[in-house]
């Protein structure tokens, strides 16, 4: 860790960050793709403890540690994110038709927040090309496909993106192990989605529910502690099984207290990502927590995770899972073993044999159901 902080990231920083992320998959995916390769890299990164088992939506997990979608979003170097330690591993996010994204740059560090800024409009290869490419590249950890409407910059009627989504998802069956709807992406709907209804949610589901062999699905919206919208959306799932969960996005926007100054920060487009979003979706974590159904629903925790303690705080409100995807970037692969064995630490020292009896303790509604 102290190698990368203080000798590799100096480089890196130096250079252009979308230009440096295009070398680390390049590189990722040539080392992943060999069985040295993949050896090396668990034996630099991953860290195992019976203690960080755990099962969710019928799937069981190595860790609760997860890259989050948006680092690997065409499926190159899953087996390479596997390998690190990552317990599971969420690609995307993916559309049914392929898209170029934004125009560059549309990615921007903010190294005294340990935050970045993403406005990359969601490019990616379309959902037959991941599909294609993730099935032959084999992971041992369970593996996440993030699904979005195509990003096309004109607005686009409901009934068309329920059609889009439905259209998505199918080439990942038989080879996703869950599917995470992401319902408000910042990068193309600036948070808002004809989903947030309840009404339209309702038909995208049921639009699922006739596919068959339909692996668990996780939704995928907009953080926020708003009763009302909440019960829309519980009440538009709560006929469909095969909704296992819940995943917090980040809104859009870059209003956070930070170091970096005003003058850096006002005129980058996007949204915020990294440390300063903790406390937000820390509160949102702590609220939907208490209100869902915890036999039927689990939540997995995002938003600023750079540490075992920030991972632990976040399963201690009532994330079952947790990513990260900015802690990454500042502190380089050690940090995945840097996390679990902390969280292995963690929970011996509060005498848990299993990382799921923590699973919201600090919940002050955790008797709740």
């Amino acid at each position: 860790m102290s190698v990368y902080r203080h000798m590799v990231r100096p480089l890196l920083f130096r250079c252009d960050p979308e230009w440096i992320h295009e070398r680390a998959m390049d590189l990722g995916e040539r080392v992943g793709a060999s069985a040295a390769g993949r050896n090396l890299l668990k034996g630099l990164f991953s860290f195992a403890d019976s203690r960080l088992a755990t099962e969710v939506g019928g799937l069981r997990f190595a860790n609760p540690l997860g890259m989050a979608a948006g680092f690997d979003k065409n499926g190159r170097v899953i087996q390479a994110l596997a390998a690190m330690g990552f317990g599971f591993v969420e690609v995307g996010s993916v559309s049914a038709h392929a898209s170029e994204g934004n125009a560059r740059p549309r990615l921007f560090r903010l190294p005294l927040d340990e935050a970045v800024v993403v406005y990359y409009g969601v490019p990616n290869d379309g959902a037959e090309v991941v599909a294609e490419r993730v099935s032959g590249r084999p992971t041992d950890a369970p593996l996440g496909i993030n699904l979005v409407e195509t990003n096309t910059g004109r607005p686009v009627a409901a009934e068309a993106v329920v059609a889009e989504f439905a259209e998505a998802v199918k080439p990942f069956v038989g080879r996703a192990d869950y599917i995470a709807l992401n319902l408000n992406c910042p990068n193309t709907t600036g948070g808002v989605s004809p989903f947030d209804g309840g009404g339209h949610l309702r038909d995208l589901l049921q639009e699922y529910a006739v596919i068959d062999d339909l692996p668990p699905v996780f939704l995928k919206f907009t953080a926020h502690v708003d009763p009302a919208r909440m019960a829309r959306m519980l009440e538009a799932v709560d006929s469909f099984d095969f909704v296992k969960g819940f995943v917090f996005n980040l809104p859009p926007g870059k209003d956070y207290p930070l170091k970096s100054s005003a003058a850096e920060v006002d005129p980058l487009p996007g949204t915020l990502c990294g440390r300063p979003v903790r406390e937000m979706i820390d509160e949102a974590l702590r609220f939907w927590y208490a209100r869902i159904d915890r036999t039927r629903h689990k939540i997995i925790g995002v938003g600023g995770i750079s540490s075992a303690e920030d991972a632990y705080r976040k399963i201690r409100l009532g994330a079952s899972l947790v990513q990260l995807y900015s802690a990454l970037v500042f502190k380089g692969p050690g940090i995945v073993r840097e996390i679990n064995a902390g969280l292995a630490r963690l929970l011996a020292r509060d005498g848990y044999a299993h990382v799921a009896e923590a699973v919201g303790v600090d919940n002050e509604a955790k008797a709740v159901v």
